[in-house]
């Protein structure tokens, strides 16, 4: 896996749950969406990845947002393993991750090398009314919002609100 689709499957999963005044909307909510969504992602969609995508999802989002300690991943690093072989290229490095767990572990490791000297590349989104986590590539790593368009300018827009209001 890439680490282009490694992030991507982080991002959509942390984002696949949002929770609003009328309804959840939920990637994951039943069995079936799931096993799609996963298959989307490269996985084969078996129940048993739709429960450790499930877990992970909720880890993550709790230790994302500040609610829970880095330990509440332990359960997918601990079943990480690399393994060497020799091939006619070389030294392969074979990955070995029980199926039930392969989906939290590779968005763990996709949290992983999203850690920076200067902070996490991957947050919630600043906005004060949105669930939404974004991945940050700028260089000064300091991008506050997961759109521009709809919570960024929300935020401006309240700013200017408030200045006015003001003056």
């Amino acid at each position: 896996m890439t680490t282009q689709t490694s992030e991507s499957l982080l991002l959509d999963l942390v984002n696949s749950r949002l929770v609003f005044d009328d309804h959840v909307a939920d990637e994951l909510g039943d069995d079936r969406a799931a096993a799609a969504w996963l298959r989307e992602h490269g996985a084969t969609g078996a129940l048993a990845e739709v429960a450790d995508a499930r877990a992970a999802r909720q880890a993550l989002v709790g230790f994302l947002r500040g609610e829970t300690s880095v330990d509440v991943l332990s359960r997918w690093v601990d079943v990480m393993r690399r393994r060497a072989e020799m091939s006619d290229r070389g030294l392969v490095w074979r990955e070995e991750v029980p199926a039930d767990r392969v989906i939290g572990a590779r968005a763990v490791e996709a949290w992983a090398a999203l850690q920076t000297p200067e902070g996490s590349r991957i947050r919630p989104c600043a906005a004060s009314d949105c669930q939404h986590f974004l991945i940050d590539h700028s260089r000064a790593n300091a991008r506050r919002w997961h759109s521009m368009e709809t919570c960024g300018n929300r935020e401006k827009a309240r700013r200017h609100y408030a200045r006015t209001k003001q003056g």
